[in-house]
Parts: structure tokens; C-alpha cells; sequence
């Protein structure tokens, strides 16, 4: 098949990728969806980690302790009777919180409500901000992937330490994410407060390296709770404010181009 036959094949496959692609999003993105995902999340992700952290404290085989025990033992028969909690926990508020991450790249379209001032500097910030926005996104959905499958590979199902591995990714994703996004809601003038921002950019990053480098005497498993405190210290403030903003111009614009 000749280049220019291979190409006329491929573009109404990918016209169509394109299409479906754009549907999902518009779909996923809508306020009533992002709305939904919004309160499922809120209902599962704290209230389950503390209802898991209750039981296993008071009803744990082994004493479960904050400064000791890791997030994860909280999914393990050793230290709780209802691993299944830390599990679908896990599991259910990866799905929920697609349609806010998703929602979060309107921060970098290219409609702005704002008038547009067209400098080099202005438009050097519009770029800039696009790239750290989708970094940011990107890194997110790398959290949200590592966090439903460290729900399937909990620690009592951990082949080939798969566990550790989507840990990992996890962490490592939200932490980047928060501090690509953050350093796009500094530079964007609207929806976020620019402090949410700064803490995006320095909070969670900041958290991260004191669990690879443990300052004594705190432990890593204290070290890992605090790097998830500091995520939960910027996720309710942009649920708040988005869930304030979601029927406005500022965040639902039909015309949003990717």
C-alpha cells in the first residue's frame, strides 16, 4: 500500500478517534456529570479512609498505628478485619474524580474571558500555561491509574510487588500534578485563587521529598500520611470552588476547543 493509500486509510480512523474523543469529553465534563462524580467522591475517598483507620485501630489483629503503619496496611488482613474498605476505596474514587481532572483542562483553552492582551509576554504566559495545564492533567490521570489498581493489588494480592509499583505511581503522579497545575492556576487570572496555586507547587512536592528523605524522627509511614493530607489540603478547596463555578462562563464554555 503506497504512503498516500496508507494515509487516505488512516485519516477516517482517526477522524473518528477525534470525534469519540471529543464526545467523551463534552460528556464527561458536563456539570451535571462533573457534579455527580464530585459528591461520590467526597462520599467515598475520606469518609472511607476513616471509617478503615476506626476499625483497624480498635478491631486490627495487630496494633495499627498512624506513625508506624503505612496507608496501605489499612488493605491487608494483618492489620484490619475489612481490608475491602481500603480497596474499594480506592477503586471507586479513581473512577468519581475523572470528570473533575477532566474539567480542570478548561483552565487552558483557548477561549479566555478576559480581554486577551496579544504581547509577546501575554502570549509567551498563554503557552506556558497550556503546557504545565495538560503536564499537570497528565500526571493526575497517572495518580488516578496507580490509585484504582492499588485497589485491585492490594498488599495481601500483591504479585510481583505490583503493589509498591502502583504506590508509587500514585503518589508520584498527584504530587507532579498538583505542581504542574498549580503553577497553571498561578499564571491563569481567574476561577482559583492564586494561594491554592503556590500551595499546588510547593505542598505535596515539599511532602514527597521529606518521605524520601526522612527527617528524623518522623517515620516514612507518618511521612506517607502527610504526603496524602497535603493532597486532601488542595483537593477540597478546588472541589469547593468548582463546584461553586461550575454553571459559569468561567468554567462550562460550550464552545471549548481542544
Amino acid at each position: 500500500m503506497s504512503e498516500k493509500n496508507s494515509l487516505e486509510f488512516m485519516n477516517p480512523i482517526l477522524i473518528k478517534l477525534k470525534e469519540n474523543s471529543i464526545w467523551f469529553y463534552n460528556k464527561f465534563t458536563e456539570p451535571k456529570i462533573v457534579k455527580i462524580s464530585i459528591y461520590v467522591s467526597l462520599l467515598t475517598f475520606l469518609p472511607g479512609l476513616i471509617l478503615g483507620l476506626i476499625i483497624a485501630i480498635n478491631f486490627g489483629p495487630l496494633s495499627y498505628n498512624l506513625f508506624y503503619n503505612y496507608i496501605s496496611d489499612l488493605g491487608s488482613i494483618k492489620y484490619t478485619p475489612a481490608p475491602f474498605i481500603l480497596d474499594l476505596t480506592c477503586i471507586l474514587t479513581s473512577i468519581f474524580i475523572i470528570p473533575l481532572i477532566l474539567n480542570l483542562s478548561r483552565l487552558y483553552s483557548s477561549h479566555q474571558n478576559h480581554t486577551i492582551d496579544n504581547s509577546k509576554r501575554e502570549h509567551r504566559l498563554i503557552v506556558s500555561r497550556r503546557i504545565f495545564g495538560y503536564m499537570g492533567v497528565g500526571c493526575l490521570f497517572v495518580g488516578i491509574f496507580g490509585m484504582f489498581f492499588v485497589g485491585i493489588f492490594s498488599l495481601d494480592r500483591s504479585i510481583f510487588d505490583l503493589h509498591f509499583v502502583f504506590a508509587t505511581l500514585t503518589f508520584g503522579g498527584f504530587a507532579f500534578g498538583a505542581f504542574f497545575t498549580g503553577l497553571a492556576i498561578v499564571l491563569k487570572r481567574r476561577i482559583f485563587p492564586k494561594i491554592i496555586g503556590y500551595f499546588m507547587i510547593f505542598g505535596p512536592p515539599a511532602a514527597s521529598i521529606f518521605f524520601i528523605i526522612p527527617p528524623e524522627p518522623l517515620t516514612r509511614a507518618f511521612l506517607e500520611w502527610l504526603m496524602m493530607l497535603s493532597g486532601i489540603a488542595w483537593y477540597y478547596p478546588v472541589v469547593w470552588i468548582t463546584m461553586q463555578k461550575l454553571n459559569t462562563i468561567l468554567f462550562f464554555d460550550p464552545n471549548f476547543k481542544w
